[in-house]
């Protein structure tokens, strides 16, 4: 069981929502949303919640933060077809007060995106999330900085909250763990993250099928994008920093779908004698920066500096100047980003 879930006050704000649940009709309007840009833990997370309160009798709207469809590595997954976005709930007269909205995996309202002043709008707001919450907008938070993705505190809250499991469920928190924990590689794999793990297989999840969907094909496009960034890498800061970029321009060009830039900076990551791996992004509404950490910088702290979050080995901003180039964005991280290569021991 994750630490974090036996703390008083997380305790309190689990019971708080069993209670709400318990005393919501089956009408109840309910929408459960992820952040912008939704990663596997996103997609993986809503679907999950999603159907565990359709089997407990209710009719939750899976949303999308964006209006856009849910990325094709998803695509696979039987629950893709029923998320919707904002535009489409506006265009379907859809677009009502809800009894209830929870947020996950979004430790700030503007990761919401256009989904946002749904949410402001919403009765009640509960956010469940591992991120740690810098500005509070929900009444109720469920926060657990111990779990390695949303899709494992799901999974540990679900008896918790009175609700079923199932192989559908296993499936989609798996999806979400197996996408956050960098299939099981990151820091963030720890005993508890296998034990949850084991449990979802148990319990009907496929790993072999699950990374085959998810790793296990992509379009020419996309290796040819992968390609461009590799051709790009350049080490900064003595060697301390890996780096690459690509533009919007170049997706257009490829011709290969934004779904398919997530994880790009894995590629990157790898660079012996590294620490801080850094891929940029040119758009014509603003750049955005992926950060990772190969050991003991928190790469969450330099961030918050420009608006952005995450964790300590890995976080994200999207910049706060639309105008900034990669070239600008690189200059202003590198002074904050450490020096000098380090050599790691051998296994």
């Amino acid at each position: 069981m994750l630490a974090s879930l036996s703390r008083a006050d997380t305790r309190t704000a689990i019971t708080d929502l069993r209670t709400l649940l318990e005393k919501l009709p089956a009408s109840a309007g309910i929408a459960v949303c992820a952040h912008t840009r939704p990663d596997g833990d996103a997609i993986g997370s809503v679907t999950a919640f999603c159907t565990a309160l359709m089997v407990a009798g209710f009719c939750p709207t899976a949303l999308l933060a964006d209006n856009t469809a849910v990325p094709q590595a998803y695509h696979w997954m039987p629950q893709a077809a029923s998320f919707v976005t904002s535009r489409q709930l506006e265009q379907a007269g859809l677009a009502s007060e809800f009894d209830l909205f929870v947020a996950l995996d979004t430790p700030e309202l503007a990761r919401l995106g256009e989904a946002g002043p749904f949410c402001q709008a919403a009765k009640t707001r509960v956010l469940i999330d591992h991120h740690p919450q810098r500005n509070p907008y929900t009444e109720l938070a469920i926060v657990a900085t111990d779990a390695a993705a949303v899709g494992q505190l799901i999974w540990e809250l679900l008896p918790e909250l009175g609700l079923a499991r199932s192989p559908e469920i296993a499936t989609a928190c798996y999806v979400a763990l197996l996408s956050d924990s960098g299939s099981f590689s990151f820091s963030n794999t720890d005993a508890c993250a296998l034990s949850d793990a084991a449990a979802m297989v148990a319990a009907g999840a496929d790993p072999s099928l699950v990374a085959y969907e998810l790793f296990g094909k992509k379009p020419l496009a996309a290796l040819k994008l992968e390609e461009l960034i590799l051709s790009r890498i350049q080490l900064e800061n003595e060697g301390a920093v890996v780096c690459s970029w690509y533009s919007s321009a170049d997706l257009e060009r490829l011709k290969v779908s934004s779904d398919w830039t997530e994880n790009l900076i894995d590629l990157i990551r790898v660079v012996e004698g590294t620490q801080i791996a850094v891929l940029l992004v040119e758009g014509s509404k603003g750049g955005r920066v992926s950060l990772r950490s190969g050991g003991a910088f928190d790469v969450s702290a330099v961030a918050t500096r420009f608006g952005g979050g995450g964790h300590h080995a890995a976080a994200g901003i999207t910049w706060p100047d639309v105008t900034a180039s990669c070239e600008d964005m690189l200059a202003a991280l590198l002074p904050l980003l450490p020096k000098g290569s380090v050599t790691r021991p051998a296994a």
